[in-house]
Protein backbone atom coordinates (compact mmCIF):
# COMPACT_ATOMS: atom_id res chain seq x y z
CA UNK A 1 0.00 0.00 0.00
CA UNK A 2 1.50 3.31 -1.01
CA UNK A 3 0.61 5.00 2.17
CA UNK A 4 2.60 2.28 4.55
CA UNK A 5 5.19 3.24 2.32
CA UNK A 6 5.22 6.84 2.42
CA UNK A 7 5.04 6.53 6.60
CA UNK A 8 7.77 4.13 6.27
CA UNK A 9 9.95 6.73 4.45
CA UNK A 10 8.86 9.15 7.04
CA UNK A 11 9.98 7.29 9.78
CA UNK A 12 13.24 6.67 8.90
CA UNK A 13 13.98 10.07 6.87
CA UNK A 14 12.71 12.63 9.33
CA UNK A 15 12.07 10.75 13.00
CA UNK A 16 15.37 8.24 12.85
CA UNK A 17 17.59 10.53 10.36
CA UNK A 18 16.54 13.56 11.12
CA UNK A 19 15.80 13.28 15.09
CA UNK A 20 11.81 14.52 14.91
CA UNK A 21 11.13 11.62 17.70
CA UNK A 22 7.90 13.95 18.36
CA UNK A 23 6.41 12.13 14.80
CA UNK A 24 5.81 9.30 16.64
CA UNK A 25 2.49 10.30 18.16
CA UNK A 26 1.58 10.78 14.24
CA UNK A 27 2.92 7.71 12.75
CA UNK A 28 2.41 5.26 15.37
CA UNK A 29 -0.59 3.51 16.44
CA UNK A 30 -1.30 4.24 20.31
CA UNK A 31 -1.27 0.05 21.00
CA UNK A 32 2.13 0.06 18.81
CA UNK A 33 4.56 -2.82 20.28
CA UNK A 34 8.24 -3.34 18.26
CA UNK A 35 10.51 -6.23 19.19
CA UNK A 36 14.07 -4.88 18.52
CA UNK A 37 17.30 -6.51 20.17
CA UNK A 38 17.34 -4.83 22.89
CA UNK A 39 13.71 -6.10 23.79
CA UNK A 40 10.17 -4.76 23.45
CA UNK A 41 9.18 -1.48 23.24
CA UNK A 42 5.94 0.55 23.10
CA UNK A 43 5.32 3.62 21.88
CA UNK A 44 7.11 5.98 24.29
CA UNK A 45 9.94 3.19 24.61
CA UNK A 46 10.33 3.44 21.16
CA UNK A 47 11.09 7.32 21.51
CA UNK A 48 13.67 6.60 23.75
CA UNK A 49 15.04 4.14 21.84
CA UNK A 50 15.56 6.21 18.76
CA UNK A 51 16.66 8.99 20.98
CA UNK A 52 19.60 6.75 22.28
CA UNK A 53 20.79 5.81 18.71
CA UNK A 54 20.62 9.44 17.79
CA UNK A 55 22.64 10.19 21.37
CA UNK A 56 25.60 7.53 20.43
CA UNK A 57 25.66 7.76 16.23
CA UNK A 58 24.41 11.73 16.25
CA UNK A 59 24.78 11.86 12.17
CA UNK A 60 22.89 7.91 11.89
CA UNK A 61 21.60 7.64 8.65
CA UNK A 62 19.33 4.56 7.46
CA UNK A 63 18.62 4.00 3.74
CA UNK A 64 15.75 2.29 3.17
CA UNK A 65 16.19 -0.54 0.72
CA UNK A 66 13.42 -2.93 -0.61
CA UNK A 67 9.79 -2.12 0.62
CA UNK A 68 7.67 -4.31 -0.11
CA UNK A 69 3.80 -3.85 0.64
CA UNK A 70 0.76 -5.79 0.90
CA UNK A 71 -2.55 -4.70 2.51
CA UNK A 72 -1.50 -4.04 6.25
CA UNK A 73 2.08 -5.92 5.83
CA UNK A 74 5.09 -3.87 5.33
CA UNK A 75 8.83 -5.18 5.02
CA UNK A 76 11.65 -3.20 4.27
CA UNK A 77 15.78 -3.42 4.44
CA UNK A 78 17.55 -0.73 6.16
CA UNK A 79 21.59 0.11 5.84
CA UNK A 80 22.40 1.72 8.75
CA UNK A 81 25.70 3.97 8.98
CA UNK A 82 26.98 6.62 11.77
CA UNK A 83 29.96 7.71 13.76
CA UNK A 84 29.98 6.67 17.46
CA UNK A 85 30.70 9.82 18.83
CA UNK A 86 28.34 9.58 22.02
CA UNK A 87 27.76 7.39 24.98
CA UNK A 88 25.77 4.10 23.40
CA UNK A 89 23.88 1.69 25.52
CA UNK A 90 26.71 1.96 27.87
CA UNK A 91 29.49 2.21 25.42
CA UNK A 92 31.80 5.06 25.72
CA UNK A 93 32.64 7.15 22.18
CA UNK A 94 35.02 5.17 20.06
CA UNK A 95 34.86 7.77 17.17
CA UNK A 96 34.15 4.17 14.94
CA UNK A 97 32.09 4.07 11.87
CA UNK A 98 29.45 1.43 11.52
CA UNK A 99 28.01 0.55 8.61
CA UNK A 100 25.42 -2.50 9.04
CA UNK A 101 21.87 -3.89 7.96
CA UNK A 102 18.73 -4.69 9.21
CA UNK A 103 15.21 -5.99 8.19
CA UNK A 104 12.15 -5.38 9.26
CA UNK A 105 8.23 -6.30 9.32
CA UNK A 106 5.46 -4.36 10.13
CA UNK A 107 1.54 -4.26 10.26
CA UNK A 108 -0.38 -1.29 10.13
CA UNK A 109 -4.03 -0.38 11.80
CA UNK A 110 -5.89 2.66 11.06
CA UNK A 111 -2.87 3.80 8.33
CA UNK A 112 -0.35 3.74 11.41
CA UNK A 113 2.42 1.46 12.29
CA UNK A 114 0.78 -0.66 14.82
CA UNK A 115 3.68 -4.09 15.02
CA UNK A 116 7.07 -3.94 13.94
CA UNK A 117 9.75 -6.65 14.24
CA UNK A 118 13.48 -5.51 13.66
CA UNK A 119 16.47 -7.94 13.16
CA UNK A 120 20.03 -6.11 13.22
CA UNK A 121 23.24 -7.54 12.40
CA UNK A 122 24.02 -6.84 15.87
CA UNK A 123 27.41 -8.42 15.47
CA UNK A 124 29.00 -7.17 13.02
CA UNK A 125 28.26 -3.46 14.69
CA UNK A 126 29.88 -4.42 17.93
CA UNK A 127 33.05 -5.82 15.41
CA UNK A 128 33.10 -2.15 13.63
CA UNK A 129 32.97 -0.80 17.21
CA UNK A 130 35.63 -3.15 18.81
CA UNK A 131 33.31 -4.57 21.01
CA UNK A 132 32.38 -8.11 22.14
CA UNK A 133 33.80 -10.93 20.42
Amino acid sequence: MADNKATIRRMFDEVVNLGKVELIDELFHPDFQTVTPQGPLDREAFKDYVRTWRTGFPDVHCEIGDLLAEGDLVAWSIRATGTHTGDFMGIPPTGRSVDFDSLNIAEFRDGMAYRHTVMMDIPKMMGQLGVGG
